[in-house]
């Protein structure tokens, strides 16, 4: 009995573990499909994109807006920001219009159908892609840093 309990806990953990995320370093991104940009707003082209995945009332997420503007202020034309929220339009708008720019954006989510594709499970997460949208890290966006960032622009 013990060991069918065992074997059922290990192959919950596997599935959890297999469903965690829909990010393959390398691959290329799932499909995005926004239903409204605030203020109509689109980054400018750069050759990487970070995609913040966001909501309002979370610190943790204040936080790491702030520290990935900070890389995008340092990197110039080389990496845009897309804060991605699945919160109305009326309620994160107002606190994310300050953030506007022409390498910050923020998108809509049509009901959470991209925190969906991306198999989003926590807040802040980060997606870097590439300009052909494969990925080049992802993960917790307090965790990214500068030194992380510098590898990824600089290739090495």
């Amino acid at each position: 009995m013990k060991r069918i309990l065992l074997t059922f806990a290990v192959m919950l953990s596997v599935l959890a573990a297999a469903s965690a995320q829909n990010v393959v370093i390398g691959e290329k991104l799932p499909e995005t499909r926004f239903r409204k940009w605030l203020m109509d707003l689109q980054p400018d082209a750069a050759d990487y994109t970070c995609m913040v995945f966001y909501h309002s009332e979370s610190s943790l997420c204040r936080r790491c807006l702030d520290r990935v503007k900070t890389l995008v202020s340092k990197y110039g034309t080389k990496l845009n920001v897309i804060i991605v929220t699945k919160e109305d339009y009326d309620t994160a708008g107002v606190t994310l219009t300050e953030h506007l720019g022409d390498r910050v954006a923020v998108a809509f989510d049509d009901g959470g159908r991209t925190f969906r594709y991306f198999g989003v499970r926590f807040i802040p997460f980060c997606v870097i892609c590439d300009r052909k949208r494969r990925a080049v890290w992802c993960g917790n966006g307090i965790t990214l840093t500068e030194n992380i960032t510098d590898r990824i622009i600089t290739g090495q």
